[in-house]
């Protein structure tokens, strides 16, 4: 654990805190600090920062947050109760254990059709009995055809739906990006254009939120560039007169192509792309074919439909490699 170091001009010690902070000019000679990690501006007291990067911070990685979650257990020594109160102390360590305790990260694909049998499995996962589950249409522009297919998809299910636009302005949204996006129990991604999918969520910083809420074990989900946006890279028909590459987050290793039986032309690029090695190997998708991963690893192969497959795509033995993965659990 950090201890207190060096002393400062005061004489007071300087807290490691500090180091993550670096001081910002004021005009009105005030004293305020910028974090490194995602450069936001605040005032200079290591408590207001210790809180920062516990809960607030969009940029600091996870097993950092977790350093900062047992730093702020010990400067508060939990809060200590009477000593006739060991049932509160016990209780207060077993919460703080709970947030500090790693968290598998969970996303669920499919080639095409995020429709309600999708929605109830990611649901499932959550292990909440009403799940909050958010719709970020992105990629289809927000558009309000788009939002009400999901709407029509959650009323059968025991979730809680919520919507989160893109294209919003201040005026009309009060909350940011990260505090509706981290309330929630699962986010499920919209089909449409990847690309510029990519390039708002990068512009607006849905991205790093995005990491983050994975990272917290939020259940993430979609498919087409639902599916798309989680891997490294995958093919897209996003950009005008053919198919083409999209880098995306890397959540999840590898490439992936979806609409593997609804749109011929896929197939047939996706494999010139993986054997000339211009794309990594990966899994394609039949549209109602799916993943779960967790963690980094294939967990269960899902079908909503007995000829919907899902394949690895790869080159073995200087050839095309297209391995069928056997489904493992048929949702409905």
């Amino acid at each position: 654990m950090d201890q207190l170091q060096e002393k400062s001009k005061g004489g007071r010690p300087r807290d490691p805190i500090w180091n993550e902070f670096e001081v910002v000019t004021d005009p009105q000679k005030k004293r305020l600090c910028a974090c490194v990690w995602c450069r936001q501006e605040m005032k200079g007291e290591p408590k207001r920062m210790l809180m920062h990067l516990t809960n607030k911070c969009v940029g600091v990685d996870f097993d950092t947050k977790q350093k900062y979650i047992m730093r702020t257990t010990e400067t508060t020594k939990l809060q200590r109760p009477p000593k006739d109160d060991s049932a509160s102390l016990l209780s207060q360590v077993s919460r703080i254990a709970q947030i500090a305790a790693p968290t598998s990260r969970k996303i669920v694909i499919a080639g095409g059709n995020f429709h309600s049998a999708f929605i109830h499995f990611v649901a499932s996962l959550t292990n909440k009995p009403r799940p909050r589950v958010c719709f970020l249409p992105t990629a289809a522009g927000d558009r309000d055809a788009t939002i009400m297919t999901f709407y029509q998809d959650c009323a059968s299910l025991n979730v809680e739906p919520y919507v989160q636009l893109s294209f919003v302005s201040s005026s009309k949204q009060h909350q940011g990006f990260d505090e509706v996006l981290l309330s929630m129990d699962a986010i499920i991604c919209s089909g449409g254009n990847t690309l510029n999918q990519q390039a708002i969520w990068r512009a607006q910083g849905i991205d790093i939120i995005l990491r983050q809420a994975w990272e917290r074990g939020i259940v993430l989900g979609g498919a087409s560039a639902g599916s798309l946006c989680w891997f490294e890279e995958g093919t897209t028909d996003g950009r005008p007169k053919d198919l083409s590459i999209v880098k995306c987050l890397g959540f999840l290793q590898g490439s992936h192509c979806p609409h593997y039986d609804g749109e011929p032309e896929r197939r047939s690029f996706y494999h010139k792309l993986v054997y000339s090695g211009e794309m990594k190997p990966g899994y394609a998708c039949d549209n109602d074919a799916g993943i779960f991963f967790e963690d980094f690893s294939v967990k269960n192969i899902l079908s909503a439909r007995p000829d919907a497959k899902v394949y690895y795509v790869s080159v073995a033995e200087g050839k095309l490699s297209e391995l069928e993965l056997p489904t493992t659990h048929y949702i409905k």
